[in-house]
């Protein structure tokens, strides 16, 4: 591998085991890819701000707006998630530096990656401070030219029996057939109780049987989840929250309830909340029938859902860059340049106290101090000389 001399390297720091195999063969460059929005761990180790008052982390269950305590909260979880990780890397790198010696630190060899590309669209996620050497490519395998994205018949079929359809999909992990018995339930008496609704489920073992006797019911163990979000026909999409699911969603126009499981899911739901497309639920909420329908029937009926859909669906369709083309060319540019050191932030290599002025407050506020106890030593030797000259002045005059 050594001998092979690549000119770059690419890799996803969620996990940071490849940077010791990197600097075992002398990869002169690299970039890393985010699967996620954004790595509490990466941001504190290349210096990226993250102002946990208003910026939700990567695992936090908070939006933008929080309350004091839900601020307080979304601290710890930044500092708790970055830690985890950030130990998981340390305990890999002491597990390689046994077999490679020389090699670097996880901690000094991931800052200096050329690029960071984010799976991230800006005017979608929640604003924060950013580098320039962080490149955003979010949506990158969303294809949306609904023209190309045509349902097979069996699906075109099933969508057209009924004027409202909802597709229910809680991703790849968390497998629907294993669900606690008291969601299934209630999902059931949900169906059970809007016969004029057609439910496309994904659900793993399609040959249970609870189902059957409703008609208005589809099982599926595998879904073409692109192109049922990209036909008009489909009415509200039931998510877990995945980044891929909320990508599909949000450029094609769906309105959404989302009930986050694990993970980023909770940020991603609320990421879609603000936009006005989506309503967050809890996963315990799949116990409550009532809720569900009233949440259900709520979106289908209020039209701004829709209508808040279409317009983010259309500024994501249009934004001035393309998130194919720029990892292209971005990722040709670092094989042929190598590192940018001029790209480096010069904040992660400063103290706390230099990072946040304390050694500047400190002297501004010793010379205050100075300051102001030379003008108090001095007002009171004026403030005596003048009334102990006055005082003698009546004394002169009495005598």
């Amino acid at each position: 591998m050594k001998n092979e001399n690549f000119d770059l390297a690419i890799t996803e720091p969620f996990d940071t085991c490849a940077y010791a195999f990197f600097e075992a063969i002398n990869i002169r460059a690299h970039v890393a890819v985010y699967s996620c929005s954004r790595l509490d761990h990466v941001s504190e180790v290349i210096g990226q701000p993250v102002p946990s008052s208003y910026l939700p982390g990567m695992l936090s269950t908070f939006g933008d707006k929080m309350t004091i305590w839900e601020r307080f909260w979304n601290f710890l979880q930044f500092k708790a998630t970055s830690y985890k990780f950030s130990l998981i890397g340390d305990y890999e790198y002491a597990a390689a530096k046994q077999f490679y010696p020389n090699i670097r630190s996880w901690r000094e060899v991931l800052p200096e990656a050329t690029f960071i590309f984010t799976n991230q669209i800006p005017v979608l996620d929640f604003p924060s401070p950013t580098f320039d050497k962080m490149i955003p490519i979010g949506g990158l395998s969303v294809q949306t030219d609904k023209k190309a994205l045509v349902l097979e018949e069996k699906w075109s079929k099933g969508l057209g029996l009924r004027k409202k359809n909802v597709l229910i999909s809680f991703g790849s992990n968390a497998r629907s057939d294993e669900m606690p018995i008291e969601y299934k339930q209630s999902l059931l008496e949900v169906f059970q109780s809007m016969p004029d609704t057609t439910f496309i489920w994904k659900y793993e073992n399609p040959e249970d049987t609870f189902t059957n006797h409703l008609d208005n019911v589809y099982l599926s163990s595998w879904l073409p989840q692109n192109e049922l979000l990209a036909d008009s026909r489909l009415t509200v999409f039931i998510t877990h929250g995945g980044l891929a699911s909320v990508f599909e969603l949000a450029m094609l126009g769906k309105p959404a309830i989302m009930i986050p499981v694990a993970a980023d899911q909770t940020r991603n739901a609320e990421m879609l909340k603000r936009h006005g497309v989506a309503v967050v639920l809890s996963k315990t909420d799949l116990a409550n029938s009532d809720q569900l329908r009233s949440v259900i029937e709520n979106v289908i009926g209020d039209s701004s859902y829709q209508q808040n859909a279409n317009r983010l669906a259309e500024i994501l369709r249009n934004q001035p860059t393309n998130p194919k083309e720029t990892l292209v060319k971005y990722v040709e540019f670092a094989a042929r340049f190598g590192k940018l050191p001029s790209l480096d932030n010069y904040g992660r290599h400063q103290s706390f106290v230099q990072y946040f002025f304390l050694d500047v407050i400190a002297i501004i506020a010793l010379i205050a101090v100075v300051s102001s106890y030379i003008f108090y030593r001095i007002l009171k030797c004026a403030v005596r000389k003048y009334f102990g000259s006055r005082c003698s002045e009546v004394k002169n005059k009495k005598e």
